[in-house]
């Protein structure tokens, strides 16, 4: 017996198709959902001209004037001003006006996207770690949170290198990653670029599991501390409070 062929402008009801109508239709939703992020990073990274612009500002995250950019990459003002503006609409940058300032510029621009991630099939560890996160949290408020920095903690003792002699040499295996931290004397530690930052704004706990980590690859040859989470600084950056004993 054949299969009804279904109206046009009808659609089936769930499950009423052959299985691998069914598998296409997913695969065509799953497209239509990739298909922006992936489209937002290929227009920023296309151009060569603006994926030097776009990494210049990931390697060195403090803001920059249309004159800055110019002088950095070598290019015409209006040139820079093109390709500020066009990474702005993609929503890599964010513009701040200054008013009032003599000689100052009236436009600054600062990076305020995460990662330039481009993969198929997407690749969503950050919904992966949120879901661990809010199981740790089910076991209660004390002792979720401390499964969660016992976990970052015994992380960071695997990683921990055995030479380190500062908190800031200790930190090296989390900058090789991608991470920027800056070690203040007072025990201080910013973090401008978060490995977590996507995760962070929605289950804030990931803090916790961070504070261990850092506590673990400092504790091992560095000395033993005990580190706080201070919370997010900033749309991709968080602080830490090394207490030492």
């Amino acid at each position: 017996m054949n299969a009804p062929i279904p109206s046009p402008d009808r659609r089936p009801p769930a499950g009423s198709g052959r299985p691998d109508d069914d598998r296409a239709t997913r695969a065509a939703e799953h497209v239509q959902k990739v298909i922006p992020d992936m489209e937002r990073a290929l227009g920023a990274l296309r151009d060569f001209t603006r994926r030097d612009i776009l990494l210049r500002f990931y390697a060195d995250r403090k803001p920059r004037s249309v004159d800055d950019v110019a002088r950095d990459a070598g290019i015409h003002r209006s040139v820079a001003f093109d390709h500020l503006e066009r990474l702005v609409g993609l929503g890599y940058l964010e513009v701040e006006r200054r008013r009032g300032f003599p000689g100052k510029p009236a436009k600054i621009y600062r990076l305020t996207a995460g990662p330039v991630q481009i993969s198929h099939p997407m690749r969503r560890y950050d919904i992966l770690a949120e879901a661990l996160v809010r199981s740790f949290q089910d076991l209660g408020d004390d002792r979720g949170a401390s499964k969660i920095k016992d976990a970052g903690r015994s992380l960071g003792r695997k990683l921990a290198s055995s030479t380190a002699r500062s908190v800031q040499a200790a930190l090296e295996p989390l900058i090789e990653m991608g991470g920027e931290y800056e070690a203040g004397r007072d025990g201080r530690v910013a973090c401008t670029n978060c490995l977590f930052a996507e995760v962070c704004f929605r289950v804030r706990d990931i803090c916790l599991f961070h504070a261990g980590l850092i506590e673990g690859l400092i504790g091992r040859d560095v000395e033993p501390s005990h580190v706080e989470s201070i919370g997010p600084k900033g749309p991709s950056g968080c602080a830490y409070q090394v207490v030492r004993p």
